[in-house]
């Protein structure tokens, strides 16, 4: 499938390589806006637009690019095919530093390693590739707030450079203040005060050991704000790819003794626990035991899977959270596989995507659904399996699209396994109906509790009837019968279209001052500001509100 060249007014000289018309369109409201979130589905070329946009924007700046260390030969590669001629320093990989490079990339872990010289760089643009890394509060993000020049003080402005292009596929990885750092590195006003976002977005409330920030409220409103600084488009929208097909697999272990002692002992500690005083650290870590028996007890037949897939000439991608199994698997498939681990060096990790990609004798790609899950490119892939269960439905959306992405002619076809009638399939469905419902901004719903919080609640309620379920396999009896989980699948809502926003102005009359207005206006960056004081101090009012809801809307 080859693209069309259509290229944005003013970026045809810029990009040797050509774009699809959803990355020229892209390019432009990267463009148009400098300070901006890329939202675009896994496997749309956001790097390339990134690149093309930061060329056109500032051609003669420096350049910093940070991403996850195993995505850093990858941006090497791709700015070489914008720019052949590109001066490019690597940090933590290129041997020689590169005199006065245009570019620089570094992964966030080792930010804080090369903060003296980076800080005194005067930075053209900066590129956050999977951006979502700094959702929460680290040291990490700290130095990118800093090299963008978000002031400590949230209702501080901008001092960075011109440019600030922030990349991810999964902007709210579970709930909407997931998004706040990413609005504060753009400039949006509606980050200026995170209590306020939280009171407006979060339905924040407060208890007795401070304010609760981790559910949802107005959506609706959160959803035109976010597209006053971002753009997404999905997959079926913009690309004319060959179907999906996902489905789950239930695995018999009845005959699994370790595994039916793994559960039966988690679930008697678990019920005998009191509720009031939960330990997440104990629960995770007895529940973390269970999952790695089951892992164990589904490798059989999930090597059989990848054996009979491969003998019809398909390529087979493997995920799976235990380094164990990779290792298995490699011993029985041998030259016919490639491993990519977090333990890899990114010269490694290319190294065997490449392998994968080109050589036909290749048969299987075994991941780690983390290391392998994001930044690469395994279109060569047509079946792609998981073994096991990751805590983050994001987690799963992004190593499927590892295969369907540009570049896929086939059909693609998705394999969950989990052992069945188990806690396995409990969270099997539970992250189904999350995958569901996690879409960005998109979804009218989102889940206000962890993923962990919410497995606890549900056990707490199914761990008698899971129990009977051990008993019975453990007795060689029916175990047939199906757990009525808390966690049944819920429809993702049909999303709403919203109109494009048109220039303009628009007065309002103060409330309490008959004899003062207010003017709303489109900002530099593209968003709604206000001359009300509440929008000075919050960065979100009234006056704002009615004009994405009413005016918008109508």
């Amino acid at each position: 499938m080859n693209p069309v060249i259509t290229l944005a007014p003013g970026i045809e000289k810029i990009s040797k390589g050509s774009l699809y018309p959803h990355q020229s369109d892209g390019v432009a409201f990267l463009l148009s806006k400098k300070q901006a979130i890329l939202a675009d589905d896994m496997g749309l070329g956001k790097t390339r637009q990134a690149i093309v946009a930061m060329e056109a924007g500032c051609p003669d700046g420096a350049v910093l690019v940070v991403c996850p260390a195993s995505l850093k030969l990858n941006w090497k590669r791709e700015i070489l095919i914008v720019d052949g001629d590109a001066s490019i320093e690597v940090l933590g990989v290129d041997a020689v530093q590169v005199k006065d490079p245009r570019w620089i990339i570094i992964n966030y872990d080792i930010l804080s390693k090369h903060a003296d010289r980076l800080h005194t760089i005067n930075w053209s643009g900066i590129i956050l590739d999977e951006a979502h890394f700094i959702k929460n509060a680290s040291k990490r993000t700290t130095h990118c707030m800093r090299l963008l020049g978000v002031q400590e003080k949230t209702n501080a402005p901008l001092i960075g450079p011109d440019f600030v292009f922030l990349l991810t596929g999964t902007p709210m990885t579970n709930r909407p203040k997931d998004l706040f750092n990413l609005l504060r590195c753009v400039g949006h006003p509606a980050s200026r005060s995170f209590l306020s976002f939280a009171k407006r977005f979060c339905d924040a409330y407060r208890n007795d050991y401070g304010w609760v920030t981790t559910g949802a409220s107005n959506l609706d409103e959160l959803n035109l704000l976010m597209k006053e600084v971002s753009i997404r488009r999905l997959k079926d929208e913009v690309l004319d790819l060959p179907p999906k097909v996902r489905s789950w697999i239930p695995v018999d272990i009845s005959g699994s003794k370790a595994s039916l002692n793994a559960i039966e002992g988690f679930l008697s500690w678990y019920v005998g626990t009191d509720p009031s005083k939960p330990n997440d650290n104990e629960f995770l870590a007895r529940l973390t035991k269970v999952r790695t028996a089951l892992h164990k007890a589904k490798f059989k037949a999930v090597a059989e899977r990848i054996k009979d897939v491969i003998a019809t000439g398909e390529k087979v991608v493997l995920f799976t959270c235990f380094t164990e199994g990779i290792v298995r698997h490699k011993k029985i498939l041998n030259d016919k596989a490639v491993t990519i681990t977090g333990s890899d060096t990114s010269t490694q990790r290319m190294r065997a995507v490449d392998k994968f990609q080109s050589d036909p004798t290749v048969r299987v790609a075994l991941c780690n659904i983390i290391a392998g899950g994001v930044g690469i490119t395994l279109t060569a892939g047509t079946h792609v399996i998981f073994q096991d269960l990751d805590w983050v439905p994001a987690n799963h959306a992004q190593a499927e699209d590892r295969c369907y992405r540009l570049g896929q002619d086939h059909r693609v076809t998705v394999e969950y396994f989990h052992a069945n009638g188990t806690l396995d399939e409990y969270i099997a469905t539970l992250l189904e109906r999350k995958m569901a419902l996690i879409a960005a901004v998109e979804a009218e719903e989102v889940p206000d509790l962890s993923i962990l919080t919410e497995i606890q609640d549900g056990l707490r309620q199914l761990a008698p009837a899971l129990m009977e379920e051990v008993r019975a396999a453990r007795a060689k009896g029916d175990a047939a019968a199906r757990i009525e989980t808390l966690a049944s699948a819920t429809p993702r809502p049909d999303s709403k279209e919203t109109p494009l926003l048109e220039k303009g102005s628009w007065e309002f009359t103060s409330s309490r001052d008959p004899s003062a207005s207010y003017l709303v206006k489109f900002g530099r960056a593209g968003h709604l500001d206000c001359s009300c004081p509440g929008f000075t101090y919050r960065g979100n009012c009234k006056h704002v509100r009615e004009v994405r809801e009413n005016i918008f809307e109508s």
